[in-house]
């Protein structure tokens, strides 16, 4: 039996034919295990800017009618107040929450350093987890108490914390709104969301709605932030939504502009079927190369064995067995193959690191995702290499040993 080294230095003496086997392999490790990495890196990281965003919700807001109703002619203006809100979360099953939102943009905020103008929200202790803004460690977001007893308190977006106090700490700090002071309660960890409306988070001031509604003295809200128990239910919920605001204001719920509504359930659903897609793509990509690695080894192997034919004869004419005979091309295939599946592992994990490594900064990353290798495919795709290396040079080897070793040498 020939030893393992025998048939490496076999292998090297017909360099430029194991050369191409080797590359094969390298290339359908490489392309299929990197864009495999990128698509799943990809997946999860819109997955998490989806999250960021809140998950389940539908925003309302105030319009217009366009049909006339109980003989009041269309273009009444529909305003929606905080009570419709409370209706909302007491009287419409499928609703696991609402918070109102009065938003006042371009007002000026004094603190630490110079003053600047900002956005303040007037929202309720909801909020805060129907749109996933979590507090840094040290703080916290808007409470009940807060809302009841119309505190003059403040939460930060982590670009205001930058602005007003740069790397002071601010929770317990005083900052003054509207020419009154506030005590930040919080600020928000830094996060990047897929879908922000009225500036992004991270450059919005909350205080308690109570609050805002008393100091400012507005009725209508800016929006209702409604969070729904099941994404499977929203065409449901917002049809009783709507019925519901219709039947307090008087207009018919078939008249959709009177009350605009995103349902960004509608919204995450196509943007995962997008991502889906993109994904699918990639890996068929993958495959094809992983396709064409697979045609180009077997083809290879197979005219590598093919030219061993007058070695086999002369083996089986001596007296050799079947089995001695195979052995050597089977081993050929997988030694190759096996060490074309190293080193594409290993570009594999250099390409990934090198892409996380660059500097993309904080909204690219966090679109694009950090891919990782994914070992599982990486095996996957070298052992299907290397079952196509091994049948690629079972078939004419054993076609070979099966013929009259003297046939075959006729031939030769």
């Amino acid at each position: 039996m020939e030893t393992l080294g025998q048939r490496m230095r076999e292998l090297a003496a017909d360099r430029a034919r194991s050369l191409l086997v080797v590359l094969g392999v390298v290339w359908g490790t490489l392309s299929l295990a990197v864009v495999f990495a990128f698509g799943t890196g990809l997946q999860r990281a819109i997955e998490t800017a989806l999250r960021a965003s809140g998950t389940d919700l539908v925003r309302v807001w105030s319009g217009a009618t366009t049909r006339s109703h109980a003989g009041v002619p269309p273009g009444r203006w529909i305003g929606l107040e905080p009570e419709d809100g409370r209706l909302i979360a007491k009287g419409i099953p499928g609703v696991r929450g609402v918070s109102v939102e009065f938003i006042a943009g371009n007002q000026t905020i004094n603190g630490n350093r110079e003053p600047f103008n900002g956005a303040i929200h007037g929202v309720e202790p909801a909020y805060g987890g129907l749109r996933s803004i979590r507090p840094a460690s040290g703080g916290r977001f808007l409470n009940a108490r807060d809302e009841a007893e119309r505190r003059r308190v403040v939460f930060l977006g982590d670009a205001v914390k930058r602005r007003l106090f740069g790397n002071q700490p601010a929770v317990g700090a005083s900052i003054d709104i509207w020419g009154r002071p506030f005590t930040v309660v919080g600020v928000m960890q830094p996060k990047v969301a897929m879908s922000n409306y009225e500036w992004k988070d991270e450059q919005k001031l909350f205080i308690p709605a109570a609050t805002f509604a008393a100091l400012t003295g507005w009725r209508y809200v800016s929006y209702l932030i409604v969070g729904l128990e099941s994404p499977a239910a929203d065409v449901a919920v917002i049809d009783r939504l709507r019925t519901a605001l219709a039947r307090r204001h008087g207009f018919d719920p078939r008249d959709l502009p009177a009350v605009g509504l995103q349902n960004q359930v509608a919204t995450d659903r196509t943007t995962r079927g997008i991502v889906t897609g993109v994904r699918v793509l990639l890996v068929i990509v993958g495959s094809l190369g992983l396709l064409v690695a697979l045609v180009g080894v077997a083809n290879v192997l197979f005219v590598m064995v093919e030219e061993q034919r007058r070695e086999i004869g002369l083996l089986m004419a001596l007296g050799a067995t079947s089995k001695r005979v195979l052995a050597g091309p089977l081993l050929d295939g997988a030694l190759l193959t096996l060490s074309g599946g190293a080193i594409g592992i290993a570009g594999s994990v250099v390409v990934l690191s090198a892409f996380n490594a660059l500097p993309l900064g904080r909204e690219p990353r966090a679109y694009l995702g950090s891919p990782v290798l994914s070992v599982g495919i990486a095996l996957a795709v070298t052992g299907t290499l290397c079952l196509a290396a091994v049948l690629a040079a079972w078939f004419p080897a054993r076609q070979a040993a099966l013929e009259d070793p003297v046939e075959s040498l006729r031939e030769e």
